[in-house]
């Protein structure tokens, strides 16, 4: 089973890619947020990498933030690999 990142962790990001990088802190639209969200949750996609596909997509191309949309999708994104392949690596090694 996976664990797919909340809105308050997208947006935790966000803030720091805007803190970091610049530009205008703030949700353009919230509904295409939760859509991103929930689209790799839908259970479309076949594996890991699909999901991650979905993810980055629809936060990028939706714009769902006023700026740094692409700094976002790339953290969220990033994080999201990294949180699963850590918890199916940790999982199959207390399967033996």
């Amino acid at each position: 089973m996976r664990d797919y990142l909340t809105v308050a962790e997208v947006l935790a990001m966000h803030a720091d890619q805007i803190e970091r990088y610049g530009g205008s802190h703030g949700i353009r639209d919230p509904g295409l947020l939760e859509a991103a969200l929930f689209r790799p949750q839908t259970g479309y996609y076949a594996d890991l990498i699909e999901e991650a596909a979905a993810l980055w997509e629809s936060l990028s191309q939706n714009h769902p933030f006023i700026d740094g949309n692409k700094r976002t999708a790339f953290a969220a994104t990033d994080t999201f690999s990294r949180h699963q392949w850590r918890s199916s690596h940790s999982r199959r090694s207390t399967d033996v």
